[in-house]
């Protein structure tokens, strides 16, 4: 999808046909050069699985493009989550947006990039772009572009996008100390990033490692245990709620009584979990909520918080800044 540059005035109109032109093509690099940068500005690459956007889709990436964005990451929704297999991997790719995509961007990080749905400056795609092997997301980050992440602008895909690039360890790895003489944190934070291991592996590793650790000294498992349960918390707490929905629905027991309900319901429960949030004395989350506050305080884009304000929020009211 190519968007000209005369069509950008018109934003406020929808899917106007003079705002938007589509685009086939088997080659990218060959289908890319085709194009005329002076008649278009901006590109959107869809992933062929793609069925249906979000509304006000153009103007939250013209928006974002006008602020002098060159790289946009757009969310990824699946649609297809029947079985175990599609809705694990649909929650897999909803816990790395929440962490390493909406979590990078809060902390002023540039986003991973997926490879597909994305929305690319055509100029810059055109001179770095040298073959259709190349990998988009290490230009970007190797010229240090920053890539921003639209939570809002949604591609709704019939399954899981393909990975359209290899994962090479090796080679990724071998970027992290230049970059890091070179003061590229955005690279460095993508290439430690890139070596942690997925969420299911990482849950299975911590867990075996903390049994083994247990029966051998269970003094020094304590730590972790406190490490095991910050994953769960942290995993749990990056999965949306349209997953958790769509589990309740199956289910007649959660239709009756949620699981906020139950708690409310017994007092020395609802207490445990209150003095496990909660600071007594000081009324305001504990220091290891805290740490997490960047997934359950949604900030816009442009809004500042000085580090001289105190966030006593806690995680179970809803707070949007921006």
């Amino acid at each position: 999808m190519c968007y000209p540059r005369s069509g950008r005035k018109s934003a406020s109109v929808i899917y106007r046909e003079e705002s938007y032109e589509f685009f086939t093509y088997n080659d990218l690099h060959q289908g890319i050069n085709t194009l005329d940068r002076e008649h278009y500005q901006l590109i959107l690459i869809l992933s062929d699985t793609a069925i249906s956007l979000s509304p006000l889709f153009l103007e939250k990436i013209y928006n974002a493009y006008d602020a002098g964005i060159q790289a946009i990451q757009l969310h990824t929704v699946i649609e297809n989550r029947k079985g175990f297999c599609n809705r694990f991997r649909a929650i897999c790719k909803e816990i790395k947006n929440s962490l390493f995509r909406a979590g990078n961007t809060q902390f002023g990080l540039s986003s991973n990039l997926s490879g597909t749905n994305m929305a690319i400056d055509l100029e810059w795609l055109q001179n770095n772009l040298r073959s259709s092997k190349t990998n988009i997301e290490r230009k970007l980050f190797r010229k240090n572009v920053y890539i921003d992440y639209l939570p809002d602008a949604i591609v709704y895909c019939q399954s899981s996008p393909v990975h359209p690039y290899r994962r090479r360890l090796r080679k990724t790895a071998s970027y992290f100390f230049p970059s890091l003489l070179e003061g590229n944190w955005n690279f460095c934070n993508r290439i430690v990033q890139h070596l942690i291991p997925s969420p299911l592996k990482m849950c299975i590793f911590v867990s075996v490692w903390t049994l083994l650790i247990t029966g051998y000294n269970w003094a020094l498992s304590i730590g972790w245990w406190l490490i095991l349960f910050g994953l769960l918390v942290t995993y749990s707490l990056a999965i949306p709620d349209y997953l958790v929905e769509d589990k309740k629905k199956k289910h007649s027991i959660w239709s009756k009584k949620t699981f906020k309900q139950r708690i409310k319901e017994k007092p020395s429960l609802k207490q445990a979990v209150y003095r496990l949030i909660m600071h007594p004395v000081k009324t305001r989350p504990n220091w290891w909520i805290r740490l997490f506050d960047f997934i359950y305080l949604k900030r816009g884009k442009g809004s500042v918080i000085y580090r001289s304000v105190r966030k006593d929020l806690p995680p179970f009211n809803r707070f949007s800044l921006g």
